[in-house]
């Protein structure tokens, strides 16, 4: 006899009702936060692997909510059989419908699922979370344009001073790192060339076709030490810089004309007079010149320990029409310490590359805070001359690290640079102008010789050290990063090291020379190659890289020691062979300057000579629009009677154009 009534069963049915309400509830509590999750997947990659494990374990709380309402369901169906017992009426008609929904079964039966839907697997992003790794957000600025007028205004000053010293005595030391790998040293650079003999190497290992050397020219400056060479070529324009001065060239290199730095931009009366460290580049996709340059830092004052750099643009055809004065500059922007939030700090040290959309600068930071700041800069905006907003991020060197410049040959719109943790470990940065984060990986290298020399008051320095025939140093280089190309999906970044095997034990490099690693972006950045340019009499330092249309790479670098006075020198990677146009003979000599600009002499009236250094930078660039050569600069030290003493050496800078006619068969993959 049944004894189930109809309102128990209506009963039941609330109650079941009200759990099945329940549940519903919880489900949409956690969709929400399955919701909420998917919009966090720009945080930090850490932070986003265990989101994800979060995310596993609320699927996996949803499928077994899932199987409670499958139980649910039976219950239901319980009830339905009850309900016939006590509504036969209605049982007709139900099963008019059970037979309806066999019918549309029999085409898509239900798949049987696993207990789990979701299996957690630690994340695997750049080869693993490494301590070392990580993501940041960039800031956000705006800059508007200088004004311009085509009125006589009150000149920039140029103070005279001997550059960069009380900077360098800042950078950080690269640490002894856990030994990798001993080094492997590649095949020496056997032999330095002039190449105005008509001669090349014979017989080289990995010699390729004739390098052709189209254009070379000299020009001359007897101040203004040390240089800090840099250019480029866009057409026949070629713009040619140190520190101090600025040259242009209107038939391809083959003349220079000076251009009155004083004349083309206004005084800036906060931030002190012109202290140089400019970098000029070509931006073929705007068809503009972009120059680089920065002020001293004010001694005294509210502003001290600040100071202001400049951006300009100048196309070829304004370059041409005004021959170079302040009408081809009209498009022009400053960013000054405060711009970026630096507080009592300076820039000093920049470099400049670009990429489809946009324009990037590196440059380091000194004083109150210390570490690398970056940023972008929209081209069409710059091209427009208007104002614009942009990005930026400042990089503290909580660890010391020795940053590096941005890479050449950028493509698309990712920028990337590097700098050394330790003399195993190199930190690769990345940033793209179009997202508002940057990242960056630390990988592994094989241990490289680095120079740290004990001073007078008991602290250490970086100061790698090769001897000249008038001097007992000559060079005085760091370890920074400051060659840096992309060579199809490598990264190859380049340092001068020291003399030494690199604390792992195995070859010792009799020499300072170059180090160069490079990294395979196809595989999560692993080093596929570490490399040199060394050689058992000579130094090499100062690596500036680029990329041809040939995926061929130039190199710009230093050389000089033991019979060597220092000297520049060119070539294309693989060659091992370098190649200069005029050979220095004498290292040169400055009197020392103090902030203020003054000559130093010491207790008994005589001359303080500053530290002998060869410079910071020189730099390789593409000669558009012909991208198979390459636009170097350099410099050689000339002696020169008049010269006045104590001073030493003239200053002759040049300008060198190089490549292949055709292709190379083996070309650098």
């Amino acid at each position: 006899m049944n004894t189930f009534s109809s309102n128990q069963s209506e009963g039941a049915d609330r109650d079941l009702l009200l759990l099945l309400q329940e549940l519903l509830v919880q489900a949409r509590s956690q969709t929400k936060l399955l919701s909420e999750i998917q919009i966090g997947i720009e945080l930090d990659a850490c932070l986003l692997d265990k989101v994800g494990r979060i995310a596993c374990m609320t699927a996996n709380e949803s499928h077994r909510n899932t199987q409670v309402l499958v139980i649910i369901r039976d219950s239901l169906n319980s009830l339905l059989e009850m309900y016939r017992a006590v509504h036969p009426e209605q049982a007709l008609q139900i099963e008019k419908i059970a037979k309806l929904q066999a019918e549309l079964q029999k085409c898509c039966q239900p798949d049987e699922k696993p207990d789990l839907i979701c299996h957690y697997e630690p994340c695997e992003l750049h080869g693993g979370i490494n301590r070392g790794n990580g993501y940041s957000m960039k800031s956000n600025g705006y800059v508007a344009p200088v004004p311009f007028s085509e009125h006589p205004h009150e000149p920039w000053e140029i103070l005279i001073r001997v550059l960069n010293e009380e900077e360098d005595d800042l950078l950080p030391i690269v640490q002894q790192g856990a030994i990798f790998g001993q080094l492997v040293p590649s095949a020496p650079t056997p032999q330095v060339m002039d190449f105005r003999s008509g001669g090349r190497s014979s017989g080289t290992p990995g010699a390729q076709q004739p390098v052709t050397f189209r254009t070379f020219s000299s020009t001359q400056l007897s101040a203004n030490w040390p240089p800090d060479m840099s250019g480029a070529r866009g057409g026949d324009v070629v713009l040619m810089s140190g520190n101090l001065w600025l040259k242009l060239s209107i038939d391809g290199g083959k003349t220079f004309t000076d251009l009155d730095f004083t004349k083309i931009f206004a005084k800036d009366n906060t931030y002190g007079g012109w202290a140089g460290d400019q970098v000029i580049h070509y931006v073929p996709a705007i068809d503009c010149f972009v120059l680089y340059v920065q002020s001293f830092t004010p001694v005294t004052g509210a502003n001290m320990n600040k100071n202001i750099v400049k951006v300009a643009l100048a196309s070829q055809a304004d370059l041409k029409k005004f021959a170079g004065d302040l009408r081809a500059w009209s498009r022009q922007w400053d960013f000054t310490s405060d711009t970026f939030s630096l507080g009592a700090s300076w820039m000093d040290f920049p470099d400049i590359s670009y990429g489809e959309k946009f324009l990037y600068i590196n440059t380091n930071v000194f004083a109150g805070r210390q570490g690398k700041l970056f940023f972008e800069l929209p081209l069409a905006d710059l091209q427009a001359g208007r104002g614009f907003n942009f990005q930026y991020a400042f990089i503290d060197d909580e660890k010391k690290l020795n940053f590096g410049s941005p890479t050449q040959n950028i493509v698309g719109d990712e920028n990337y640079w590097a700098a050394h943790v330790d003399n195993s470990t190199m930190r690769i940065y990345s940033s793209k102008g179009t997202e508002a984060n940057y990242s960056w990986r630390d990988i592994k290298v094989r241990n490289w010789p680095q120079s740290i020399v004990k001073k007078s008051d008991g602290t250490s320095e970086i100061n790698i050290v090769s001897a000249a025939p008038d001097s007992p140093d000559w060079l005085s280089e760091d370890h920074r990063i400051i060659g840096a190309t992309r060579v199809n999906n490598q990264l190859w970044f380049a340092w001068t090291a020291g003399v030494g095997d690199g604390g792992g034990g195995g070859f010792k490099f009799p020499q300072p020379h170059i180090q160069i690693a490079k990294f395979d972006l196809t595989q999560d950045f692993k080093l596929i190659e570490q490399t040199q340019v060394w050689n058992a009499n000579t130094a090499f330092a100062y690596p500036s890289l680029t990329t041809n249309s040939n995926n061929e790479v130039g190199i710009s670098l230093a050389w000089g020691g033991g019979k060597d006075y220092g000297n520049h020198a060119v070539g294309i990677f693989g060659d091992f062979v370098v190649w200069f146009g005029e050979a220095s003979d004498v290292t040169i000599l400055r009197q020392k300057t103090d902030a203020s600009g003054n000559l130093v002499v010491d207790s008994a009236g005589k001359p303080v000579m500053a530290e002998t250094r060869w410079g910071d930078y020189v730099h390789v660039r593409l000669a558009h629009p012909d991208t198979r050569f390459f636009a170097a600069f350099g410099y050689a030290v000339r002696d020169d009677p008049a010269v006045t003493k104590p001073n030493r050496g003239r200053l002759d800078y040049f300008y060198v154009e190089f490549g292949r006619e055709a292709l190379a068969p083996t070309p650098v993959r």
